[in-house]
């Protein structure tokens, strides 16, 4: 079988990368290509339509290898087909958010009739439900990070392989099939799509990639006695597109823009504003998505009996991650229509406040893993309800010591050696009163020493690790990206989305930015824009210059100053600065030659 496999999948990648280069000819001699628009990341022009060969390799492939007589997969591709459909007319036409939400509720709906359903629960009505939101929410996740050069396919392609893998090794030899299937379209249309991009898969391609990826996922959870190994599986497979998807739900309702309004705002895009490049940022994206596929991998067949441990920390992992990229956020609201209840979100949010959100999670999870491996195969039912019993009381009291201890009386993310002295007297203060409230109330009958031991030792290590992990976020992007190797160093004018697009332009030729320079009269100093910092005014550019060892200034394109061009000029050079203009395609006041 796993000579058929390799067949398929080279089959597949050959026809689908022979498929998308004669699209690319054809959408360029008939002028279908997308053109750079303010709120997409793309430079150049791209061919659209990408998602016609992706579906047209797909569906023909699946016509040689799979049975006809296999319904529940053919069904599953011709609602698919009926996504590829729905994101073509959405394409050519531009429809309304609320007619693709309804065609995809439609889609949804029609498979969850079949029979393929997420059991999270016996109730068949609350399983649909379940099955519903969860095939649409994966549908937009990857039409949503559908947003720079490579990702969505490279994802889908990582996705496809793991689910591959799940398949092939329960002897579902015909879900394997599908599965290589869509890796081997996905890896065709990749060679055209990764950094720089010849062409775009567009809604056609996201949403087909994504309803197939979500419905296939489901195929084999179809009992509730998998949880959590079986039913987690699918959730921790796809993490990177739910992660990014919620991560921009958040951030824009923060800002009271609509969900399905396009932006810059994404992850990748956080990554790139933080200092890396386009690919490097992308590249990172696959990493963390083969990095969700080992977990879940791992818990699906290797520590069935622990995978919840195993999926809490990743998905800790992955919330410290986004917070991270959170502390980017510096986009002001688009309106003020919901400014209350954003108001609110952002006080809930806001730095020091998510510690009452991180510490919780952690504390949980070191008691459950200090019970899982002190009993290191399945924990005795008597010790699962002691522990489900206690976990509240255990909770609330290490909670109290911290607050006790004045761990919060600072910002957690500033962490310093310090906090290890600070958090492990707190730790040590939780498990006394935790201790002493257990002996007192249940005569401590029934529970274990060394649980108690290991939990202290996991709750120290894991508060202490969410306290350094943003020293060692920033550090970790540093080494991932260029920034330790630029030399150059120039200051670049304004906040807009211009500046944005400089700052990029620079960091892919390994230029560093000491700074943006305020041109609204001050009201932006001191803010972080796009992952850098104002520094100062025009007013303060002699020493700016002196102070930063800097001598030269990037003017982007069409970034208004308060001066005509030969005034600007002139206080330029009284600035001892020389001023370059950075235009999309053009570079006006250098050699070319000084940007490669």
């Amino acid at each position: 079988m796993m000579q058929f496999s390799a067949a398929v999948f080279t089959g597949t990648f050959v026809l689908s990368g022979a498929l998308v280069a004669l699209t690319v000819r054809i959408c360029r001699r008939r002028g279908w290509v997308a053109r750079p628009r303010s709120d997409r990341w793309h430079r150049g022009t791209p061919s659209l339509f990408g998602g016609v060969p992706i579906w047209l390799t797909c569906v023909c492939v699946c016509f040689v290898v799979l049975p006809v007589s296999d319904i529940v997969v053919w069904k599953l591709l011709g609602v698919s087909s009926l996504m590829f459909l729905l994101g073509l007319a959405d394409d050519v036409l531009h429809l309304r958010p609320h007619t693709k939400l309804a065609g995809q509720l439609l889609a949804a709906l029609l498979v969850v009739g079949s029979g393929i359903v997420y059991p999270l629960q016996q109730n068949a009505i609350v399983n649909a439900v379940i099955s519903m939101l969860w095939i649409v929410g994966i549908t937009n996740a990857f039409n949503l990070l559908d947003n720079m050069d490579g990702l969505t396919a490279g994802v889908a392609l990582i996705s496809a392989i793991y689910l591959a893998i799940f398949y092939g090794g329960t002897g579902s030899w015909d879900y394997t099939s599908l599965a290589v299937v869509v890796a081997g379209v996905t890896a065709g249309f990749l060679l055209f799509n990764f950094n720089p991009a010849r062409i775009f898969m567009g809604d056609s391609g996201s949403l087909f990639l994504g309803f197939l990826l979500g419905t296939t996922s489901l195929l084999e959870v179809t009992h509730v006695s998998g949880v959590p190994a079986l039913v987690l599986a699918p959730v921790v497979v796809l993490a990177i597109p739910v992660f990014d998807t919620l991560f921009v739900s958040v951030t824009r309702r923060l800002r009271g823009q609509a969900v399905s309004q396009g932006g810059t705002d994404h992850s990748s895009h956080r990554l790139v504003q933080l200092g890396l490049n386009e690919r490097s940022a992308v590249l990172l994206l696959y990493v963390l998505s083969v990095a969700s596929g080992a977990v879940a991998l791992a818990a699906r067949h290797i520590l069935s009996s622990r995978a919840v441990g195993l999926i809490g920390f990743w998905f800790l992992f992955l919330l410290l991650f986004g917070i991270h990229l959170f502390r980017s956020e510096t986009i002001p609201p688009a309106n003020h229509r919901h400014h209350t209840t954003n108001t609110l979100l952002r006080r809930l949010l806001a730095r020091d406040a998510l510690a009452f959100v991180l510490d919780p999670v952690a504390l949980s999870l070191a008691y459950y893993l200090a019970y899982f491996l002190r009993f290191r195969a399945s924990v005795p039912h008597g010790d699962v309800e002691l522990f489900l019993r206690t976990l509240p009381i255990v909770m609330s009291l290490k909670f109290v010591c911290l607050w006790g201890c004045q761990v919060y009386s600072r910002s957690w993310w500033r962490g310093s050696i310090a906090d290890s002295y600070r958090l492990a007297k707190a730790t040590l203060a939780g498990e006394a009163a935790t201790l002493l409230f257990l002996i007192g109330i249940y005569r401590f009958a029934g529970f274990s020493r060394v649980v108690f031991v290991l939990d202290a030792l996991f709750s120290w290590a894991l508060l202490l690790a969410i306290r350094q992990s943003f020293s060692l976020f920033r550090s970790s992007l540093g080494r991932w990206g260029l920034s330790n190797g630029e030399q150059r160093r120039v200051f670049v004018l304004g906040t807009s989305e211009r500046t944005e697009l400089a700052l990029r332009y620079l960091r892919d030729r390994r230029i560093a930015c000491a700074g943006l320079i305020d041109t609204n009269g001050g009201g932006d100093l001191g803010r972080w824009v796009w992952g850098t910092r104002v520094i100062g005014g025009l007013k303060d550019l002699s020493r700016l210059g002196y102070n930063h060892r800097v001598s030269e200034i990037i003017l982007p394109e069409d970034e208004c100053v308060p001066y005509s061009d030969v005034e600007f000029r002139v206080h330029c050079q009284q600035a001892h600065l020389r001023l370059i203009k950075l235009g999309l395609y053009s570079v006006e006041g250098d050699s070319a030659t000084d940007w490669k």
